[in-house]
């Protein structure tokens, strides 16, 4: 009867996903995107897809990076299937469908809810510091002189590099302060810094198809090279930071805009930012539902080989 209950919940947030996928596709401006898609600007568009899809596996590495320095190795494409799943869930209200997705995924290959919770709140700090770092490229040109908060913002992104071992202090300084137990997991220092340098490339690399996108709509490619390739990550970030709306939809692009408009006409910089999206977004849910098909594929082949799958209940020790 549970394994019966999971299962209908887990339809369940499909159905949710899809409904928000369509709800944030379907409230942008594609006007003027469906302008620029158009066949002498779908080459550009195909190799700004694959840049960010790269991206997104890199992003991906850094997350397992996290994972795997806190105890047994995950399989990558167990590791693949439980963070693509879980970022899909961010397009749903809430802040916390990510954490829960994660939690019930990692419990099945064998990663406890105190380690999966753990990787959950170091990963966003990994991402919002390294999206402040990559930020600094596109700064000068957005911001001019008010600039400088984001090199405040980049600085945790820096300092966690030299000084990894911080991570583990503040965890048990969090810990003391609510009067718990202090965390029985401890993050390595080769993880840390491989988690920032993965994400940090990651946020650089996917930059990237914001800056091919931008040229195909008629920037100056030298002039906008490190507006778009810093933008993109420093924008996310911000949009991230606004809690009320769903993977800061709208706020990116607004963001977005205000500096392309600085090396494109403000009907082109729309239209690149809203094309921007739909490659994000199909994109994230491309390699989602591709990693999945990939690990169901590995679960029937264990299956007939009869393989058990890590218990759930043996999870709850890591």
């Amino acid at each position: 009867m549970k394994r019966i209950l999971w299962r209908l919940s887990g339809i369940a947030v499909v159905i949710a996903v899809a409904i928000a996928v369509a709800a944030a596709m379907r409230g942008q401006d594609w006007s003027q995107a469906l302008d620029f898609a158009t066949g002498e600007h779908l080459p550009q568009i195909a190799l700004a897809a694959l840049v960010n899809l790269a991206g997104l596996v890199l992003g991906m590495l850094a997350w397992r990076a996290l994972v795997n320095g806190t105890g047994a190795p995950v399989p990558l494409r167990d590791s693949a299937n439980i963070y693509f799943t879980g970022m899909l869930v961010k397009y749903l209200p809430g802040r916390l469908w990510t954490l829960l997705v994660n939690v019930r995924m990692g419990a099945g290959v064998g990663v406890g809810t105190a380690r999966m919770a753990g990787v959950y709140v170091i990963n966003i700090a990994v991402m919002l510091s390294t999206g402040m770092l990559a930020g600094l490229l596109a700064a000068p040109a957005a911001l001019g002189n008010r600039g400088w908060w984001v090199l405040l913002a980049a600085l945790p992104a820096l300092v966690l590099f030299a000084r990894p071992a911080l991570v583990n202090t503040a965890a048990a300084l969090m810990m003391r302060l609510f009067r718990r137990a202090a965390p029985r997991l401890a993050y390595t220092d080769r993880a840390i810094r491989a988690s920032l340098a993965y994400q940090a490339v990651s946020w650089l690399v996917a930059g990237h198809h914001l800056w091919l996108l931008a040229v195909a709509a008629g920037a100056p490619p030298a002039r906008s090279y490190l507006l778009c390739v810093g933008l993109f990550g420093l924008a996310l970030v911000i949009g991230s930071l606004v809690v009320v709306v769903p993977d800061g939809l709208g706020v990116r692009e607004g963001i977005l805009v205000a500096a392309l408009a600085l090396v494109l006409p403000l009907p082109m910089a729309g239209a690149v930012a809203v094309t921007s999206r739909a490659v994000a977004t199909l994109g994230e849910v491309g390699a989602a539902l591709a990693v999945y098909a990939l690990a169901a594929r590995a679960r029937r082949k264990r299956a007939r080989a009869g393989v058990q799958e890590p218990a759930a209940s043996a999870s709850t020790a890591a």
